[in-house]
C-alpha cells in the first residue's frame, strides 16, 4: 500500500468518524430535549423556574428528567468536542495528502502563450 492511498484511507476514516459525532451531538439534543420536558412536565408551574436545585424533587419522574437532561447536556458536549478533533485530524491528513510526492508529480506545469510560441520557434530554428 502506498504512503498516498494510507493517507486517504485515514482521511477518510476521520471523516466517517466525524459523521458519526455530528450524529451523537443530535442525539444528546434529544436527550436534552426530552429531559427539560419531562422534568417541566412533572414539577408542574411551580417548577419552571431555572434553578430546579432549590426545590425538592419528591418524583421519581422529575429525577428521571434531570437525569436526562444531564446525560444529554455530556452526550452534545462530547459531541462537539470529537467533532472538533475528527476534523482537524482529517485536515491534518488532507495537507499531507497534498504535500506528498506524487501528487506534486501528477500536478502539470501551465504553460503560456508565449512560452510555448517561444518553444515552437525554437525547435524549427535548429
Amino acid at each position: 500500500m502506498l504512503m498516498e492511498d494510507w493517507l486517504h484511507k485515514k482521511a477518510e476514516e476521520y471523516a466517517h468518524n466525524e459523521i458519526l459525532a455530528l450524529l451523537l451531538i443530535i442525539l444528546g439534543v434529544n436527550f436534552l430535549t426530552t429531559g427539560l420536558l419531562v422534568t417541566f412536565y412533572s414539577l408542574g408551574e411551580e417548577g419552571l423556574q431555572l434553578f430546579l436545585t432549590f426545590k425538592q424533587l419528591q418524583s421519581a419522574t422529575a429525577t428521571l428528567g434531570l437525569i436526562l437532561t444531564a446525560a444529554g447536556f455530556g452526550v452534545s458536549s462530547a459531541g462537539f468536542i470529537l467533532v472538533i478533533h475528527y476534523d482537524r485530524k482529517k485536515s491534518w491528513y488532507r495537507k499531507q495528502l497534498e504535500d506528498s510526492s506524487i501528487m506534486k508529480k501528477w500536478k502539470t506545469e501551465v504553460k503560456t502563450v508565449d512560452q510555448i510560441i517561444e518553444e515552437y520557434v525554437g525547435k524549427r530554428k535548429a
